[in-house]
This record gives structure tokens, C-alpha cells and sequence, in this order.
């Protein structure tokens, strides 16, 4: 007696096999670009995050001191608390400018943190200070 071989039970060619298999390879070479890119994302974030606390708290800082001390200072190196570091991965420098009105100054404190390959971004926080007429 002849068996036959049913249509439905043969297995898959080799180069549908093949094709499979590079299509799978191309999306999940298309996949881990896209997870580095995401990933580099995230991490600039944290250090752009990182910079802004460092601006906000030393502006925060400056705001106390009498207008009439307030000068400019030369870019200098900070750890991620804002601590002074000269080996520090952040840069801080404050710009005191005369401001728009009497008795005030413009303040600028800038934060450069690093972005990877030998890049900088910069964070920049800018207010006016006023100091007022004393009561006496």
C-alpha cells in the first residue's frame, strides 16, 4: 500500500527559513539603535536635571548676598551637589550685569555639564535683583 504525503505536512524551505532569520536580524539591529539612542536620551537628562539643581540652588545663594557685593565669578568646577571641585564634571560661573533699573543687577548663573564626546550643554538661569531703599 502507497502512503501519501499530505500538502499540509511539509515543513518550511530553507530559504524561507533564511529570510526569516535576516528579518529578524534587521529589526533587532533597528530595535538596539533605537535603545541606545533612548538610553543616551535618559542619561542627558539626568545630568541636564542635575546642572539645573546645581543653577537653582547657587542662585538661590546669590539672591541672599547685598546687591552692592554682587560680582561677577570666573567659570569653576563643581561635583553634582554643587560643591566646589576643581575636578568636577560641571562648570558654574555667575555674570552680574548692571539691571534695566536703578539699584538693581541682571544675574546670570551658568552650568555646563557634559553631554559626551568632548560636548557641553549649558543650563542658564537669569533674574534681577533689587535692592531696596532701607528704612532708617
Amino acid at each position: 500500500m502507497k502512503t501519501r504525503r499530505l500538502h499540509c505536512e511539509r515543513g518550511f524551505s530553507i530559504l524561507t527559513v533564511l529570510i526569516a532569520i535576516v528579518l529578524v536580524t534587521v529589526a533587532a539591529v533597528a530595535l538596539s539603535g533605537t535603545t541606545v539612542y533612548v538610553l543616551s536620551l535618559q542619561t542627558e537628562s539626568t545630568v541636564r536635571s542635575t546642572a539645573t539643581g546645581i543653577a537653582s540652588a547657587y542662585m538661590e545663594s546669590v539672591k541672599t548676598r547685598r546687591v552692592s557685593t554682587l560680582n561677577s565669578e570666573a567659570e569653576s568646577g563643581v561635583d553634582q551637589v554643587g560643591e566646589p571641585d576643581a575636578s568636577g564634571d560641571y562648570l558654574r560661573s555667575l555674570t552680574v550685569e548692571a539691571g534695566p533699573v536703578p539699584r538693581s543687577k541682571l544675574v546670570t548663573v551658568t552650568v555646563k555639564y557634559p553631554r559626551g564626546s568632548a560636548r557641553m550643554g549649558r543650563v542658564e538661569l537669569v533674574t534681577i535683583v533689587y535692592e531696596g531703599v532701607e528704612a532708617g
